[in-house]
């Protein structure tokens, strides 16, 4: 059976196959990701971190801004042992990097 990529992962693959499946950054990383990912995450539809500081969600864009979302993410995040580590959360528009391969940005958080 073939494993499907998610759509965040196959605009990585195209534009920078080294990048997507190279490496993991470690298990904290693998565990937020996954979480993200999960149904237990009912606004973001994908995620993925494009480097060991930054951090995409992708989600349907509702017209609001969505630094609150990216917020929301730090808060998560911290709870999973990133407070002080400096990440970037990007907030992106999913149906818009699925249909363009253009990276919307719709909000935005500097977790530190």
């Amino acid at each position: 059976m073939k494993k499907l990529i998610s759509p965040i992962a196959a605009t990585l693959l195209i534009f920078s196959p080294c990048s997507v499946f190279a490496e993991s950054y470690g298990p904290q990383h693998d565990a937020i990701e996954t979480l993200f990912k999960s149904n237990s995450e009912k606004t973001t539809k994908d995620a993925v971190w494009t480097s060991n500081r930054i951090f995409k969600v992708g989600v349907l864009n509702n017209g609001s801004n969505r630094d609150g979302y990216a917020d929301y993410v730090c808060q998560v995040m911290y709870e999973y042992g990133f407070k002080g580590k400096s990440i970037w959360v990007q907030v992106i528009d999913i149906a818009q990097l699925v249909k363009t391969n253009k990276w919307i940005k719709l909000g935005e958080a500097h977790c530190d």
